[in-house]
């Protein structure tokens, strides 16, 4: 029967925290658009109307004066229609992470978030308060009307009842959706601000079937898309389930500016079919309308499907990227961290007010892969004038020539602007300098110089790179990893220089892996250069033959150590019991690990003051060490071993 069809779009916008116009302009278009293509229920993200990582903007009362004004905007836009968009609301002077569904042009009612996302990079108690749970009250809107606002139903003619959750509300403990359900909700849609980060897109798929079949609903989540402000990189998901089977699977990763319209017409027959031959559900449901149960907002006006036929279940192995080639499962992490970086990369700069990076091109893996992202993100992007790349290599008597030739055939491979000079006279001053200074003139046959000068030439390279960003009004790209950042194998304002590190939050390992893919996927022999000599820092003089994991240990094993130990919560003990069988590859003997990882423990707690002034980078994998988002480390405390 048509009336168990219901119409939905769910609309991912491209959002910037404090652009109340370019904000609303984009959610008004993929409002029209969804309701042009028939859809009568239309769903944002969360926070959608402000942007989510508003920080301690969110507590200023002009924030929650705009987007109420911005909301009420919206809702004489498409009358007709049902449109649900996130927005911060405050109620007494208590401030709630809510979502207002409006229809008939104005607000009938509004939900706050049960469940506050406070773990890992989110930080969402500072700001908001928690809805009781189930709890429902008639507010007073800043225009004077009476709205209710909690555990709410809304009855809409011709679709039937559903019912509000607000991301974090669906992904742990008791999620609001259940009594929504028992309440007769067939139908629950999340506005989420979902960040990526790899493998999550499956789990949310996962999450989004559970909950579909254990709660006998259409289950409906959409998130935002793009990149307010590191860490957060929004993939812009949209997925619905029925019965446990993804329906659709939205585009993610679209680098245009409009809104992501994801339309489909699905059948909520089949929940309702389900909870009629299931007793378990009807004894629940029973019990639940007999205590009382969600508050239910009757909604005057139509919102019945025009179509007769479900919308075709997506088809493929991976619908949300059916935009990109992906030649198999094993493919998807790289396809994914490059979309996201390059993403994140293209939005940061542009929000920035700029056209230009600099990047210190080494020859390395990680300045190839920072150049190679600026490059990604220009061939994806048809909205607007390319990022202009200058490319800078500065040799040292210890530079390489294979190094200045992977460089200058990285930067001609990608069309950059490269740049080179030789750095020696400049190094030769600087000891001179310092020499007068402390009357110590240094000598890399001193051990005790060895430290100065290694790191004198990352700091003149650093001060020369900043020269030339300033010069073409530019942002330079620090080319920094999580793994360096781990142990703090970088100079503090040599190669940490910059205003944004792009790959800070990928470990080695991947950017090495990263790398050996994209050569092939983007026909870039010059990378073969890049990977063909082990990393290394080349700030030793060539006969020390210096390399980065002769300095630290075994990339792989660095790796392992800093996921078991930030992200597992391993103890020392623990870190070498259960990784030595995994990594007794690497060493002659067990000793040798174990020194290790004392190694690793030692100059993780010892670098903290170094993390805490690198530079902003975005959250790709599990964790990072962001000292504000994710690792909050302090700065000097006893170590972990002795």
């Amino acid at each position: 029967m048509t009336t168990d069809l219901a119409h939905l779009a769910l609309v991912s916008p491209a959002q910037v925290v404090g652009d109340w116009t370019g904000n609303l302009a984009r959610i008004v278009d993929g409002v029209r658009r969804a309701r042009s293509a028939g859809a009568t229920l239309i769903v944002l993200p969360e926070l959608a109307i402000s942007g989510y990582s508003l920080g301690d903007r969110a507590l200023r009362f002009d924030t929650t004066d705009r987007a109420w004004r911005a909301t009420v905007e919206l809702a004489s836009v498409a009358p007709e229609a049902c449109v649900v968009v996130g927005l911060p609301f405050r109620v007494d002077d208590v401030l709630y992470n809510a979502v207002a569904v409006l229809a008939g042009g104005r607000v009938v009612g509004i939900v706050a978030k049960e469940n506050l996302a406070s773990g890992g990079p989110e930080y969402e108690s500072r700001w908001y308060a928690a809805w009781p749970r189930g709890h429902t009250r008639m507010v007073t809107t800043p225009d004077g009307d009476a709205v209710p606002m909690g555990a709410l139903c809304f009855d809409l003619p011709g679709l039937g009842r559903f019912g509000v959750e607000i991301c974090e509300d669906a992904w742990r403990g008791v999620h609001p959706g259940g009594p929504l359900a028992l309440a007769g909700c067939a139908l629950v849609v999340n506005c989420s601000a979902s960040w990526f980060v790899l493998g999550k897109h499956e789990f949310r798929r996962r999450m989004v079937q559970r909950i579909s079949e254990a709660d006998a609903v259409a289950y409906a989540f959409v998130s935002l898309r793009g990149c307010e402000t590191p860490p957060f990189i929004f993939d812009g998901a949209a997925l619905v389930a029925v019965g446990g089977e993804i329906v659709a699977d939205g585009p993610r990763f679209v680098f245009d500016g409009a809104s992501v319209v994801t339309d489909v017409v699905v059948d909520l027959g089949r929940a309702r079919r389900v909870r009629a031959l299931t007793g378990s559900w009807r004894e629940q449901a029973a019990a639940a309308q007999v205590a009382g149960g969600p508050c239910v907002v009757s909604v005057p006006g139509s919102f019945g499907a025009r179509s007769t036929t479900t919308t075709p279940a997506p088809v493929g192995p991976f619908p949300s990227l059916a935009h990109e080639r992906v030649d198999g499962p094993e493919h998807v992490p790289h396809v994914e961290l490059e979309l996201a970086l390059s993403l994140g990369l293209r939005d940061y700069v542009r929000r920035a007010g700029l056209s230009r990076v600099v990047v210190a091109l080494s020859g390395g893996r990680d300045s190839a892969m920072v150049a190679l992202l600026v490059a990604r993100a220009n061939a994806r992007d048809r909205d607007g004038p390319p990022i202009g790349l200058t490319t800078v290599w500065m040799e040292t008597d210890n530079s390489s020539t294979h190094t200045r030739d992977a460089a200058r055939a990285v930067a001609e491979a990608i069309g950059a602007n490269h740049l080179s000079v030789a750095i020696g006279p400049l190094l030769a001053a600087h000891q001179e300098a310092a020499r007068a200074l402390t009357g110590v003139r240094m000598s890399w046959d001193d051990p005790a110089h060895d430290l100065p000068l290694q790191n004198v030439q990352a700091r003149v390279r650093g001060t020369l790179a900043w020269t030339v960003a300033n010069l073409e009004r530019a942002l330079l790209l620090t080319t920094s990893n999580l793994s360096e950042a781990a142990v703090g194998y970088c100079t503090m304002d040599g190669d940490t220089a910059g205003g944004v590190a792009p790959i800070g939050g990928v470990p080695k390992t991947r950017v090495s892996a990263w790398l050996a893919w994209a050569r092939d996927r983007h026909d870039l022999p010059a990378l073969d250069l890049v990977l063909r000599a082990p990393p290394t820092a080349e700030l030793r003089p060539l006969s020390a033959h210096q390399t980065d994991e002769a300095d630290l240990m075994p990339y792989p094993v660095l790796d392992r150590l800093i996921e078991g130990f930030v992200l597992g919560g391993l103890s020392p003990a623990d870190l070498e019991e259960r990784l030595w069988p995994e990594v007794s590859p690497h060493y002659p003997e067990r000793a040798a690990f174990s020194r290790d990882v004392a190694l690793f423990l030692r100059l993780l707690v010892a670098s903290q003051w170094k993390r805490d002034r690198l530079a902003l980078s975005f959250r790709v994998v599990g964790f990072d060490l962001d000292p504000t988002y994710g690792f909050r480390w302090p700065a000097l405390q006893a170590g972990f071993v002795g």
